[in-house]
């Protein structure tokens, strides 16, 4: 039985949740991440750099689909004004921390970690932007990665991905990320003008040590060929560490 199962029964005879180990607040501690294919630079913690913006500029003026930017709250960026200040004031998330992705030394997208509920040790990621230069990619995974480990590490008893319940490619991502789905708010949101019934998904930090070592043994360098096509997949993984 997991802990989010277990119960107790208080002094009247009510059935209650167990208590939590540590009931502290936690705060998410600012910092670039680092992996071996990536490097998330925390936009709160540097300053971004010229040559890093024109990177990150670059990749959202090549967009070669503009149907990426459908299911975030806004539509692209058409001037580097407009992204500029997007990135100056974290897109207009309050108390959130972001980070620009660096693959290859280039600046290829942004992720958030975002509505952080200190008190519960509950944060989300969300806000994702993986460029054409990444979609589908090794890179992308590792991205995940590095998050999940950096909340785990610090606390967090719960990471959340949450998504447009029409963006198909959003919850596959969640699921093969190792995930797990738990219903759907109807009339969640209202996004662009539209109504938006939002997916949730969470990982609880008792599952956290299985998917780490499955995610560790899908990036490590002898899982990918000389053309860098995985030889298992991150599924195979987390079914061989349950």
């Amino acid at each position: 039985m997991k802990n989010y199962q277990k119960v107790q029964e208080n002094e009247y005879g009510q059935i209650i949740g167990i208590p939590v180990s540590n009931p502290l607040a936690v705060h998410l501690l600012s910092e670039n991440l680092y992996g071996n294919r990536v490097t998330l630079h925390d936009l709160s913690a540097t300053i971004l750099s010229e040559d890093h913006f024109k990177q990150i500029w670059q990749s959202v003026k090549t967009e070669v689909d503009r149907s990426c930017w459908t299911y975030l709250l806004y539509s692209g960026f058409e001037t580097e004004d407009e992204l500029r200040s997007a990135l100056g004031n974290h897109f207009g998330f309050k108390g959130t921390t972001h980070y620009l992705i660096e693959v290859n030394q280039t600046m290829v997208g942004w992720v958030g970690l975002i509505n952080q509920c200190s008190a519960d040790h509950v944060i989300e990621i969300g806000n994702v932007y993986f460029s054409h230069q990444m979609n589908q990619s090794t890179a992308s995974t590792e991205v995940v990665y590095l998050l999940l480990k950096a909340c785990f590490e610090q606390g967090f008893r719960r990471v959340e991905w949450k998504c447009d319940e029409l963006n198909q490619p959003s919850k596959r991502a969640a699921l093969r990320f190792g995930f797990q789905y738990e219903g759907t708010f109807r009339q969640h949101r209202i996004v662009k003008g539209r109504n938006r019934n939002t997916a949730w998904f969470s990982i609880l930090d008792e599952e956290w040590s299985e998917l780490e070592k499955a995610y560790q043994a899908w990036l490590k360098t002898d899982n990918f060929d000389a053309d860098g096509q995985q030889k298992m997949r991150l599924k195979d993984f987390i079914d061989l560490y349950k």
